[in-house]
């Protein structure tokens, strides 16, 4: 009722917001001549609706084209008639349809496709034409136009060519109001409203909106309902299926029905004569529930044609055909069934793309529950799928449609299936039940699933798994039953208890049904006394199904288990059932205190819930739907449906001699004779050491009174001691035991009465031993190792019942009670583990608990306290179990849901060298979740109860990424604490309110995939999986493989963990093969794209620009070979979506590999003779701009492609023979297919095809390559990764426009001061200015991170070339320019250089470096003479052998260009690329880059291109600007100027010789004469803006405050005045690069 007020109050606002405004539409005039929406998704059965009023008889309404080729649509009114011309590539075809539609009321118009049919409708009159050819599809959807209505925009005016229909631009415009333009403008879209898109010719006018659409304003339609404006307000039409209502508010009833085995639904097309549904992609949903483990689901198909989906063996299967391909999937998870009675979603896309004018492939993927899902590609001659007929359900012969695997009709019940073909949508069950007459109805079908869930069996898979069901209603008479299944011989399986009894005496009321020993045991009391019933004859533990009945009425009662029947009667005179509490099914769960229990319910004493199957529970005759009650609490612990899985001890799981008995569905591990523990025997089990004087107490708090007993240790001592010991706070009852005379001795002590039991031999011989003892009322057992048990049974006390309220483990605790216990044994020495008392394990919770010394108050239970003042002993080493790699950040696998409803238990190793990554991750219901992360190189433990984010991170002082093994425990030893343990730091939580856990999907290890991370819950940080090794998962009850248990499997997941040895995991680079050899280890970089010793330098690189152009490698006529096995692998940077990257291709056969870009994804197809073999990366688009590595292998028919780190995709071609040799390979095409078709645009680097490296052949000149079109040598293809490279503009000196740009003095200089008021920019000076070549640094990326020696702990501030003194990154610091003299190669003139200071100090090869600066770093680069600077070119050689002196102060440079040819020029001009044959770069604004090479010591993890640490975030890279006349030879001038010049230098050398000399006689003399003027020595000065004029100044300790100084003209003196650093720094500091010369 509140929900039916609140939507009528919505809808009354709704309305009054509607009535404001009187019409709903913009107006399209002269001030707004045409409006612009998104692209038209028309496809093959696409929709577009709009509706439109005007005046004028005449004028363009719509417009849309392929984007200058052939297809278009145009609507436009002609006299009064509104005509459709259109074109789908076989011409032109015009309908026209109405009259006077220009009578100012609003008409509605709709365009309609159905493969070549085309149809106009015009307020419900339609014209329908068909057009000419085989092709229909509109353009491609990625190069269409958007949808114009009213105009073209004026851009078009001079851009004709890219109109397919030109004249448009002439029509006439449209003048009116328009108004519900709906289309799909996504591919697998629904049609919706369409918004307006604002585009660059719509700046200055905004579209009018006659007084304001509603529908735009405040949409009211909800769940993709699309909002359509009428006279009379908006209206929402629910278009989607699922929801209906005015708002499409409410849910709608889903379209479901049942199958019987002889129903099905189906249509067939070529019966009525009409056409096939044809389409370019498709999709089935549907969701399905049912019990058989086969049945057909779906069918569609057009003559040779078919898709065939339905359950098989469990699973979902999938076979298809398509032209002439085949594929084939099946989907059946580990340990996972479908056919369990429960809604299953299964999703089906298929999409066709054309690779060739004959070949096509299908990229074809299935999901089941969003989970579960199968990709694959079927290639072969088709162009598009068709649906002619199709069977839903089953049909008459399920045997005998194509690609049948299983022959039977579907049972259950189908919901929503739906089949969408482009924007063409069918739910076929909801057109049967409207009476459709495309659909055709066999059988008499149900249209609601009317199976009822109360039959469906549910499992409970652990001891702690239970359900919590209302009290049963049994006051005087009542009935219950129920079926079961197990093989487990104990367990409890119902239990309900009443209140406390208010008199003393009696009982609280009580219901319990458990197995014991194998049988069914009744427990009834009405208050007065209970009544314990042997209800089964026979062992009951068979895995068989069994029934139970219970009737009772009063204190009679009958129970009937397999037909027998057991009477029984309670006694005492009370006859009424008065239950209190919820019914307990399966157990009691961990949650459940054991003090709460009657004594007599044994299998509740000892915490053991039933395993096994449940169903048909029915209470006073009415059905319970347990399935319903287990999706609600527990669905992890408690799962539908009932399997009997094969054994599991066939693959003894069982570790270190640990003993494996068959449990249901699961091995039973019995580690009591081993040192370790965990569901398999795998993990070291916790051992404390007493010292005579420690113990460990736990207090089980008051009246807990038990009937049975059972309890097992291991020990390890030499001398006598006390054990265990049970001590009563109200009587002197005592389970006591001990080693005495080398003997285990057990007593027990029950009122006035004790038995002793002793065992073993020579037990005190500091050796392992097992004790197990275990007491069944009178009945004792004890048994020391694997000897014979001693058994007693005697009269024990009343009711044979103990009293015990603490437990003392090793000696006692309480002084006073030590005086009431007359044992005379001292305290235990020695070692114990595995101490289990009733089902828990007191000295692992200690361990959780972090419980030792002085730890008083941890809680352990509701009423139980731990007290523990020993030591717990670290083992020896871990064992490693199960490990696996982790081989990328993108690998990831997921587990079945964890169980962590009410207890967690989670354990595993990790060993990794990342600092970030995500472990596990499992989503839940509402806000439940549960994550475990490394974060910074610790772990954080992250949940949610649904009371708000809870984060647990470990204190470890070091970082966990030490590649060494560390252990992660996550428990809850109690309903409220959680622990978090890594390696010996435990950390706790306590939490308050919730303490469900209600968890949902699958367990994700690793990592989730990539589109989860954005979605995490807040508290989870990883962006990001983990990469690393990790072994000895322990789950509750299991140890599950990574490899073989996972229902989400991973190609990149590693069996074992690949550590480092001399072949190290880091050891190659960018995923090089490291190769080991003898005592050493070479890098195999032929699948890297990388080169050089550890695949770490960037490989020869090409651009190809975008006027097409090709590198053809044609194999010399002695290496044209046969191949079985081919291996491709490159680096690209592309922005491209469609593109051929390289075609190799036979010399006498069809055979021929083909790597391409399609849609943004990169694809290989590949053909050695059995057809066309698509594979592809459809998860990840590589048209970002970023820089990309593709590998391809192929052996025989098989192949594999992996994508930068993420998974490999493998292709297995099966069916016929399969041909598995390349022929004659001959040809290996860079750049595009065969004739340049789809050429490709962008940077390849680092080709490799089959070991030979085409590009490195292509930069050396070998005749075999041959370069043709718009290609060019690229530089560190690194740098164009647009995620990597930093814009920087052109110097603004020169204005837009001008080709010869001058650069001046100033220009590039860069002001340090952060205050730009206190620099002086240089004036742009006159056309008389000087051409000055300037040096500028490269600009690159600033670090992200602070470098070596920053003190200040900030990040490097970015700039650009014109902002900064050396390249990118300087940041205003202050820096000292020690001399740096280099010769160049044509003079021995020198000049100083400063390189940027890097954190550490290296040195250059002994026989290029000056003795008295070996200290520092110096790039070896050979630099112009500034003499000669005018020159055009420079010839640049290698100079190894030049000796050099310390009075010469020289350095000899050594410089080699990344494109290793002598003969290039080495610097460029910023003039007009047409006169520039050598330009290597085509962008006129863009600096160029070039990386020298370094031959430094120590340097080997560096790559140009990247910043490495050892650099302060800079490069060695020079890049400069030359004016660059047009001449043929390296001169500019002639020989007498060049002699000029040179007598001028030299008479100038002179005269700077001189005045040197004056200066120094007058600072001598001025020192010498004035005492009052000192100079201190120890201080650093900045310069003025003029300083740049001056000669190096580093040894006087002067530093220049600006780069450079001004030109002839510039303002010289306007620099600020000298002035004292601040903090100078305590040593030079070098710089990369050089400062500016000027002429």
């Amino acid at each position: 009722m509140p929900s039916a007020v609140a939507t009528m109050r919505y809808a009354l606002l709704c309305l009054l917001s509607f009535s404001l405004s009187t019409t709903f539409a913009f107006v399209l005039d002269k001030q707004n001549p045409y409006s612009q929406f998104r692209k038209w998704n028309a496809g093959l059965n696409g929709t577009i609706e709009i509706e439109f009023k005007t005046d004028q008889p005449n004028g363009l309404l719509l417009y849309t084209d392929d984007g200058g080729t052939y297809d278009f649509f145009e609507l436009k009114l002609v006299n009064g008639g509104l005509r459709l011309r259109y074109n789908l590539g076989g011409g032109a075809q015009i309908l026209t349809v109405g009259n006077n539609l220009n009578d100012g009321h609003w008409h509605k118009v709709q365009v309609a496709r159905r493969d070549e049919h085309t149809t106009l409708t015009v307020d419900g009159i339609s014209q329908t034409k068909t057009s000419r050819g085989k092709e229909f599809a509109f353009g491609k959807f990625t190069t269409n136009s958007d949808v114009f209505v009213g105009g073209i925009p004026p851009s078009y005016d001079s851009k004709l060519a890219t109109l397919a229909l030109p004249s448009v631009i002439f029509e006439p415009k449209f003048r009116g109001a328009v108004r519900n333009l709906v289309y799909s403008d996504l591919p697998g879209q629904p049609p919706r409203r369409q918004e307006l898109r604002h585009s660059r010719d719509l700046k200055s006018s905004r579209i009018g909106n006659a007084s304001g659409d509603a529908c735009e304003r405040r949409d009211p339609c909800q769940h993709g309902g699309v909002c359509i404006s009428t006279d009379d307000g908006p209206v929402c039409e629910c278009r989607d299926g699922d929801y209906e209502g005015a708002f499409c508010e409410r849910d709608k009833a889903p379209s479901e029905a049942t199958f019987r085995g002889a129903e099905f639904l189906s249509y067939d097309l070529t019966q009525t004569g009409g056409e096939p549904i044809v389409s370019t992609q498709d999709t089935i949903s549907l969701y399905f529930k049912t019990r058989q483990p086969n049945g057909l689901l779906f069918y569609t198909g057009h003559e040779a044609d078919y898709l065939n989906l339905a359950v098989r063996d469990g699973g979902v299967s999938l076979t298809m055909g398509l032209g002439n391909g085949k594929q084939e999937m099946h989907i059946k998870p580990s340990k996972t069934r479908f056919d369990d009675h429960q809604w299953h979603k299964l999703t089906v896309h298929r999409r066709i793309q054309e690779v060739t004018s004959f070949t096509s492939f299908c990229r074809v993927s299935a999901i089941v529950d969003d989970v579960y899902s199968d990709h694959s590609h079927v290639a072969g001659s088709f162009t598009m799928l068709a649906s002619s007929r199709a069977h839903v359900g089953g049909s008459l012969n399920a045997r005998a449609l194509p690609g049948a695997r299983v022959h039977t009709n579907f049972i259950g019940c189908l919901k929503k299936v739906e089949f969408s073909a482009d924007t063409l949508r069918l739910n076929l069950i909801d057109l049967a039940r409207t009476g459709s007459k495309l659909i055709t109805v066999t059988g008499r079908l149900e249209y609601s699933c009317i199976a009822t869930d109360s039959a469906d069996p549910v499992t409970f898979t652990t001891r702690d798994a239970h359900l919590i069901l209302p009290k049963w209603e049994a006051v005087k008479t009542g009935t219950i039953s129920f079926k079961f299944r197990t093989n487990e011989p104990n367990g409890l399986i119902l239990f309900n208890m009443g209140a406390k009894p208010p008199r003393v005496g009696c009982t609280a009321d009580l219901f319990a049904v458990e197995i014991l020993n194998g049988y069914i045991y009744v427990h009834v009391d009405l208050g007065s006394g209970g009544v314990k019933v042997r209800a089964s004859r026979r062992r009951v533990d068979d895995s068989l199904w069994h029934d139970f009945l219970l009737r009772r009425s009063g204190r009679d009662g009958r129970v009937t288990v397999d037909g027998a029947n057991a009477e029984f009667k309670t006694p005492g005179e009370s006859n009424q059932l008065e239950l209190d509490g919820p019914l307990y099914v399966g157990g009691l769960g961990s949650e459940y205190s054991a003090s709460r229990t009657p004594p007599v319910l044994w299998t509740a004493a000892l915490r053991q819930g039933f395993v096994g199957c449940v169903r048909d529970l029915t209470l006073n005759g009415k059905s319970q739907d347990l399935t319903a009650f287990a999706r609600q609490q527990d669905s992890a612990s408690v799962r539908p449906a009932c399997h009997v899985l094969m054994k599991q001890c066939v693959s003894s799981p069982c570790q270190h001699g640990g003993i494996c008995s068959e449990g249901w569905n699961r091995p039973l591990c019995n580690c009591s004779a081993t040192n370790y523990g965990g569901p398999t025997c795998g993990r070291e089990s916790p051992t404390i050491f007493l010292n005579g004087s420690q113990h460990l107490t736990a207090s089980l708090g008051p009246e807990h009174v038990t009937q049975t007993e059972e309890l097992m240790l291991r020990f390890r001592t030499s001398r006598a001691g006390l054990l265990l010991r049970t001590a009563s706070e109200h009587s002197a009852d005592r389970i006591e035991l001990a080693v005495a005379a080398g003997r285990i001795r057990a007593s027990v002590r029950l009122g006035d009465r004790e038995k002793n039991l002793l065992a073993g031999t020579n037990v005190a011989d500091d050796n392992w031993h097992t004790v197990r003892f275990s007491r069944r009322a009178s009945n004792l057992r004890l048994q020391v190792d694997g000897a014979a048990s001693v058994r007693a049974e005697t009269i024990l006390g009343k009711a044979s019942t103990l009293e015990i309220s603490t437990l003392h483990l090793g000696g006692l605790y309480h002084p006073e009670e030590e005086i009431q216990m007359t044992s005379t044994l001292p305290n235990f020495v020695g070692y114990i583990q595995k101490f289990v008392f009733n089902g828990i394990k007191y000295i692992d919770m200690a361990k959780a608990l972090g419980v030792g010394s002085g730890e008083e108050h941890n809680r352990i239970y509701d009423t139980s306290n731990i007290i523990f003042n020993g030591r717990f002993v670290k083992p020896d080493s871990l064992n490693v179990y199960k490990a696996v790699t982790f081989k990328s950040k993108h690998t990831y696998v997921g587990l079945p849901l964890l169980k962590a409803y009410a207890n967690t238990y989670l354990d595993f190793y990790f060993r990794t060298t990342e600092m970030d990554g995500l472990l596990f991750y499992n989503g839940g219901k509402k806000q439940d979740f549960i994550a475990i992360e490394l974060v910074s190189g610790h772990v954080h433990c992250v949940f949610n109860l649904g009371d708000g984010v809870v984060t647990m991170k470990d204190k470890l002082k070091n970082f966990l990424n030490d590649n060494r093994w560390h252990t992660v425990s996550v428990r809850r030893p109690t309903p409220k604490i959680h622990t978090l343990q890594v390696d010996d730091d435990i950390e706790m939580h306590t939490t308050s309110s919730n303490l469900m856990l209600e968890l949902d999907s699958v367990l994700y290890v690793g990592g989730v995939p990539k589109d989860m991370y954005t979605v995490l819950p807040v508290g989870v940080l990883s962006r990001q999986g983990f990469e690393g090794c990790m072994s000895s998962l322990d789950l509750p009850g299991e140890s599950p493989s990574l490899l073989e248990d996972a229902v989400v499997p991973s190609s990149s997941l590693g069996s074992g963990c690949e550590g480092p040895t001399k072949c190290t995991h880091n050891a190659c680079a960018n995923k090089g093969v490291c190769v080991q050899q003898w005592n050493t280890y070479v890098c195999d970089c032929d699948l890297t794209s990388f080169t050089g010793p550890t695949c770490y330098d960037e490989s020869i690189a090409y651009e190809f620009g975008p006027s097409r152009g090709t590198i053809t490698y044609t194999f010399p006529p002695s290496s044209v070979a046969d191949t079985e096995m081919d291996k491709v692998a490159l680096g690209f940077v592309t922005s491209k979506a469609d593109a051929v990257l390289l075609k190799i291709e036979s010399s006498n056969t069809q055979d021929y590999m083909q790597m391409e870009i399609i849609r943004g994804n990169l694809f290989m197809v590949y053909n050695v003779g059995a057809g066309d073999h698509p594979l592809g990366d459809e998860t990840t688009r590589v048209d970002d701009g970023a820089y990309h590595v593709a590998r391809f292998t192929r052996n025989g028919s098989r192949s594999s492609l992996q994508l930068d780190n993420y998974d490999v995709i493998i292709r297995h071609p099966q069916g016929g023979q399969q041909s598995t040799i390349f022929n004659s390979m001959s040809v290996v095409t860079v750049g595009g297919g065969g004739g340049s078709a789809r050429p490709y645009s962008g940077v390849l680097a680092g080709l490799v095809v089959d070991g030979v490296r085409v590009l490195e052949l292509a930069a050396a000149g070998d005749p075999a390559v041959s370069v043709r079109g718009d290609v060019r040598r690229a530089h560190a293809p690194l740098d164009r990764d647009i995620n990597r490279m930093q814009q920087t503009p052109p110097s603004g000196y020169g204005g837009p426009g001008v080709l010869d740009e001058l650069v001046y003095s100033g220009a590039g200089s860069g002001c340090r001061d952060d205050d730009e008021d206190a620099c002086v920019l240089p004036d742009a000076g006159s056309g008389d200015d000087l051409i000055t070549p300037v040096y500028v640094p490269s600009t690159r990326r600033p670090p992200s991170k602070t470098h070596k020696g920053d003190t200040s702990g900030k990040l490097m501030k970015p700039c650009d070339d014109e902002d900064c003194i050396e390249g990118s990154g300087s940041n205003g610091e202050e820096i000292t320019e020690p001399e740096r003299p280099a010769t160049t190669s044509m003079s021995s003139s020198t000049h100083s250089m400063t390189p940027p200071a890097p954190a550490t100090t290296e040195r250059l090869r002994p026989d290029v470096t000056s003795p008295d600066v070996t200290s520092h770093e110096v790039p070896r680069t050979t630099l112009p003479d500034h003499d000669n600077i005018h020159a055009a070119t420079f010839g640049v050689h290698t100079e190894t052998n030049r000796k050099t002196t310390p009075d010469d102060h020289t350095h000899t440079a050594h410089f080699t260009p990344t494109d290793r040819h002598e003969e290039e020029p080495t610097h460029t001009t910023a003039e007009d690329t047409n006169h520039m044959p050598e330009y290597e770069d085509r962008n006129e604004n863009e600096i160029e880059a070039r990386t020298p090479t370094y031959e430094i010591e120590g340097e080997q993890d560096r790559a140009p291109g990247r910043v490495h640490p050892d650099y302060n975030g800079y490069e060695h890279e020079i890049t400069t600007k030359w004016y660059h006349p047009k001449t043929t030879d390296n001169r500019v001038v002639p020989p007498e100027s060049e002699f000029f010049a040179t007598i001028v230098g030299i008479v100038a050398s002179i005269l700077i010789a001189i005045i040197l000399i004056v200066i120094i006689v007058l600072k001598y003399i001025v020192f010498k004469f004035d005492p009052s003027y000192k100079v201190t020595e120890d201080k650093n000065y900045q310069q003025g803006a003029s300083a740049a004029l001056l000669g190096n100044q580093s040894h006087s300790g002067y530093q220049t405050g600006v780069q450079g100084g001004v030109a002839a003209g510039g303002q010289g003196g306007a620099g600020r005045p000298l002035q004292p650093l601040a903090a100078p720094p305590p040593h030079p500091v070098k710089r990369d690069g050089i400062k500016e010369w000027y002429v």
